[in-house]
């Protein structure tokens, strides 16, 4: 059996990007920053060496986010926070460089999480194929994940990557702009799920004690949830359809479904967050 890698390009262009620059003082008050991309790329070549070497993999797919998101159709403030980071000097260069040396994949309006969460889902008997980040949302994907900062590897049940994302649509996360119930992180969610059941009943319980309607819930599942490849028309390059709880009547999909509409198919509208000051975003 062939083993892929569905590596997180973003995670390697951002981290090899900051690990070339380098502040320099060349007066008492003049400093310059600078980055040295062969740098990058050697850090780049080592990583890729290391992932194979860790795995036993003979290929690998390199993931980058397109500019735009369709889960900012749904939630404009999904990721805005992030729009005042500075960006690593050398990052735009880097993400040129693997596209020209290795190749990479972009679908419209998705990121690269959801990119290699369709692809780890498109399984197929003769490969294995094992997702490589450091992003812990993959805990919510049915997959192999490779997590290269703990240098663990986790073996993703379909049970405990639905109970993952339910924890996930309660505890919120901030850094990504969907702040779920207010007074539960992550240790109570779980607990809650524990208690109660993994199921979306126990969700919209928690959100109605909280005053919270199921909308706000469901669309806080939308911007946790990563796209797998049932909801994914390859061919087209669009979204076929959003995640719905298998508990929802038909009544309740036809409710939903309009809020889903504005997502799926076609979409050309510019969903792009402002960038972070990049130096040479002009150049």
């Amino acid at each position: 059996m062939k083993t892929i890698l569905l590596i997180d390009a973003d995670v390697l262009a951002y981290q090899s990007a900051f690990t070339a620059q380098a502040n320099v003082q060349w007066e008492e008050d003049l400093w310059t920053v600078h980055s040295d991309l062969a740098i990058a790329k050697t850090w780049i070549i080592e990583r890729l060496d290391m992932f194979k070497q860790k795995t036993g993999a003979e290929e690998f797919i390199l993931a980058i986010s397109d500019k735009n998101n369709f889960r900012r159709k749904l939630n404009p403030m999904y990721k805005a926070n992030r729009r005042s980071k500075f960006a690593p000097i050398g990052l735009s260069p880097i993400r040129d460089w693997m596209a020209e040396e290795y190749g990479t994949v972009i679908y419209p309006n998705l990121e690269a999480d959801d990119v290699l969460a369709i692809l780890a889902t498109d399984l197929t008997p003769d490969q294995k194929r094992i997702i490589v980040s450091i992003d812990k949302d993959f805990k919510s994907v049915p997959c192999t994940f490779y997590d290269f900062n703990r240098d663990e590897i986790h073996d993703v049940s379909v049970e405990d990557a639905n109970k993952y994302h339910l924890m996930q649509t309660m505890a919120g996360d901030p850094v990504d702009g969907y702040k779920g119930i207010p007074g539960v992180g992550v240790v109570k969610a779980n607990r809650l799920l524990d208690n109660n059941g993994a199921t979306w009943d126990t969700v919209v319980r928690a959100y109605s004690d909280a005053e919270l309607s199921e909308q706000e819930a469901l669309t806080n599942a939308w911007m946790a949830y990563l796209i797998q490849h049932k909801e994914y028309d390859p061919v087209n390059k669009q979204l076929k359809y959003l995640w719905m709880p298998a508990e929802f009547s038909n009544e309740q999909k036809a409710k939903y479904s309009p809020m889903i509409q504005q997502v799926t198919g076609k979409l050309d509208e510019d969903l792009a967050r402002p960038k972070p000051f990049d130096p040479l975003g002009d150049i």
